[in-house]
């Protein structure tokens, strides 16, 4: 049976068409590229200098631009051709992070960098309507599944890279920059590349809902504040990523913090922790298309976010180091395991053309949510209180299973369910 599985998996991957193969490639281009920049970039802004303030203000302008630019980006991703927008926004992205890279102006690293996040922003909204517009329905979890496992993997290749390149730059590239610097102008090789596959896509499936949004795009842009009023479904989608990110918010970001200071891990306990948690992540991505076929998509981000709230709480009240270990492998597993299964069923449910105005708002109520959460747990834990914060993400997730159930319920057949049904019928 487990045979079965992955030649049946593998399958499904092989038969994606041109279009999905090519996003999939640009994923794991722009997958390495993260790995790289997440590791050495802050490395980088500390060796010329720059005191931990500069380096906090450059990374939060660049998260409030692209916050800022999420919406108006669905907007656009609605209005316009994706792919062109897709190709656009990526070659201009890549330009702004340039000059950050090269020039040392504290002004000019804040505007291009603002800059980076709003391009950014635009090219991160189209990817997942695209995605859905170049997949049939039956396949659109394999490919979020595929999208989210092989991003995922680069992205822990490029760390690797990372921690490799600088010193190999220095030793066989002495032209007198820091091999921070190198590494960083090499990685925007892959941004190139990515861009690259952007181009090479070819025109696919676009909006077919009988809207006025959705007729041949027009030469003068027309905008109304109708186009930001969101259907009674992308508000309960929006809801829903609210309070997903008030709970991820509150203890994500400081798990190190907690592993170090409350049970006394050694870095290399908690990056040995860290890479399990990253396998069976891996693993999760790959089973759920598994689990989406047999219980639906709902169901199966309903199932996984309520039973990882035990594990949290294990977390929040053990002091043993194997204990809170294993529980937060398990935690990492399920709380990511329905993420495809969740975006596959968030595009099919939204009409196409509302699909990158909800993408915006989606991910600006979660960032908000989570910048949130995250200051008021930060106060909480500088008093020495884990616990809160531990029991408000458990509350979170409940809250956010609660409401998908009680608003996806009926809307997704049980494929469990469908023969006993059929044989009703008959």
């Amino acid at each position: 049976m487990k045979t079965e599985f992955i030649k049946n998996y593998v399958s499904t991957v092989a038969s994606f068409n041109r279009n999905v193969r090519l996003l999939l490639l640009r994923t794991i281009a722009m997958g390495l590229y993260a790995g790289i920049h997440g590791l050495i970039f802050n490395f980088y802004i500390l060796e010329m200098g720059y005191k931990t303030d500069f380096l906090g203000l450059l990374l939060s302008i660049s998260l409030m631009a692209s916050s800022a630019m999420s919406i108006p980006a669905g907007v656009l991703c609605d209005r316009f051709d994706r792919r062109k927008l897709l190709i656009i926004s990526s070659v201009l992205a890549m330009a702004a992070t340039l000059p950050v890279f090269l020039l040392r102006d504290p002004a000019v690293m804040l505007l291009f960098s603002a800059a980076g996040g709003i391009f950014g922003s635009v090219s991160a909204v189209c990817l997942t309507p695209i995605l859905s517009d170049n997949c049939d329905r039956n396949g659109t979890v394999h490919v979020f599944s595929a999208n989210a496992s092989l991003g995922w993997i680069a992205s822990v290749i490029g760390c690797a890279l990372g921690g490799v390149l600088p010193g190999l730059m220095i030793a066989h590239l002495p032209i007198g920059r820091s091999g921070y610097q190198l590494t960083l102008l090499a990685s925007m090789t892959l941004l190139a590349i990515s861009c690259m596959f952007a181009l090479l896509l070819k025109k696919g499936r676009t909006c077919a809902d009988p809207s006025p949004i959705t007729k041949p795009h027009k030469p003068k842009f027309r905008f109304s504040l109708k186009d930001l009023r969101p259907s009674p479904t992308v508000l309960k989608f929006t809801l829903t990523s609210v309070t997903f990110g008030v709970a991820s918010g509150m203890i994500v970001p400081y798990f190190n913090v907690y592993f170090m200071k409350v049970l006394h891990m050694d870095v290399f306990q908690i990056g040995v922790i860290s890479a399990a948690a990253g396998a069976f992540m891996l693993v999760g991505f790959i089973i759920t298309p598994y689990l989406t076929a047999h219980i639906g998509k709902v169901r199966s981000a309903v199932f996984t976010k309520l039973i990882s709230a035990p594990f949290v709480v294990l977390m929040a009240f053990t002091k043993d180091f194997v204990i809170a270990a294993g529980a937060y492998v398990v935690y990492m597993f399920l709380i990511n395991m329905a993420g495809p299964a969740t975006t596959s069923f968030q595009m099919e449910q939204i009409k196409k053309h509302e699909q990158g105005f909800a993408v915006g708002l989606m991910s600006t109520g979660s960032c908000l949510a989570v910048s949130a959460s995250s200051f008021i747990s930060g106060l909480l834990i500088s008093h020495g209180n884990y616990t809160v914060p531990f029991i408000l993400t458990c509350a979170g997730y409940i809250a956010t299973a609660v409401l998908l159930y009680h608003y996806f319920k009926d809307v997704e057949a049980v494929p469990l369910l469908r023969p006993l049904a059929k044989a009703i019928a008959d």
